[in-house]
């Protein structure tokens, strides 16, 4: 089977640090996935892990909570996020992605649950590039962008008290407007239950086609926060490698005055692969889709992030969700 080329640069970094007012720990995370090789951040080193993949999976998530919750829970999330990478060639990207959101909300959440008043959340932003197309789905306000021919178009919507508000027709006070309003693990706040989180279909999820030398960028607020789309497409344009590009997209922001964490993940498309076709398959619930049980193939640190959590403190391809250019 033909694999998508892509080549993948990456930063995640504390920013920084308190002396300067930012923060004391770096409660960001990523996944990279390509080939046999699965990369994640545990602490202050980089797990390199080599298992059989199927295509490219990237992800970032920005963990809160403070101190060591936030980077737990961001951590667990890309971890657990890894496990369905591992299951191998998915029947819908886009439809696997979304549900993973769903059903790992719901066991993080009562994990953490079980803790006692433990205040821990992450974003999550995942894009998974197979068969010549990205399949993407996104919980919080890290985004997912596509830089295409010197254009930049964001793709996600952070989910803020005015974005929801505007999908539901409800009006907003403009002074909570940006509030982020749900995340993976804390849940919709706003919504009711907080073991439910709000993922909507084709606005929330979705997919592209792929060409040669587009641009995916997967950033945290660090990034995003002060520093302009605008910008961010400038730095692109003028930075062809995406080693280069994300170290340079790192520093514009902590040269705008970011006192947060900064992750950046730039990913170039060399040559998408030639497309396939995948059965649309319906979605009936968790269907016996595991993620954190201890069956045969339970692999280490993929599936036990959560058992070992301890708090610090208190068919054709579906239709494009097009990418306006």
């Amino acid at each position: 089977m033909e694999l998508d080329r892509v080549t993948i640069g990456l930063v995640c970094t504390r920013g920084v640090g308190p002396e300067r007012g930012g923060r004391v720990n770096n409660e960001d995370n990523y996944l990279v996935c390509r080939g046999n090789e699965l990369r994640y951040r545990s602490g202050e080193n980089e797990v390199v892990e080599y298992t059989p993949t199927y295509g490219v999976l990237l992800a970032v998530a920005d963990g809160m909570g403070g101190h060591e919750d936030g980077d737990l829970a961001s951590t667990a999330a890309v971890r657990a996020l890894s496990r369905l990478f591992r299951k191998g060639a998915p029947r819908d990207p886009e439809l696997e992605l979304h549900r993973f959101m769903l059903d790992a909300h719901k066991r993080l959440y009562r994990k953490v649950a079980e803790l006692g008043p433990v205040k821990m959340g992450t974003t999550l932003t995942c894009c998974w590039v197979v068969g010549g197309r990205a399949y993407w789905c996104h919980v919080g306000d890290s985004r997912l962008y596509l830089w295409r021919d010197g254009q930049i178009k964001r793709i996600t919507r952070d989910h803020t008290r005015a974005e929801f508000a505007h999908r539901d027709g409800r009006s907003i006070d403009p002074e909570n407007a940006g509030y982020l309003t749900q995340n993976f693990v804390y849940g919709s706040r706003g919504f009711g239950d907080d073991q439910n989180i709000r993922i909507d279909a084709g606005t929330d999820t979705g997919s592209f086609e792929l060409k040669a030398r587009d641009r995916i960028i997967l950033c945290s607020d660090g990034l995003s926060g002060p520093v302009e789309d605008h910008r961010i497409a400038e730095v692109v344009r003028e930075t062809p490698e995406p080693q280069s590009a994300a170290t340079s997209l790192m520093e514009r922001s902590l040269a705008s005055g970011s006192d947060d964490n900064v992750t950046v993940i730039v990913a170039r498309v060399d040559k998408p692969a030639a497309q396939q076709r995948f059965a649309r398959v319906q979605f009936e619930g968790n269907d016996g889709y595991d993620l954190f049980g201890a069956e045969d193939h339970q692999l280490p640190g993929a599936g036990d992030a959560w058992d070992n959590l301890r708090p610090q403190g208190l068919l054709p391809p579906p239709p494009d969700t097009d990418p306006g250019f």
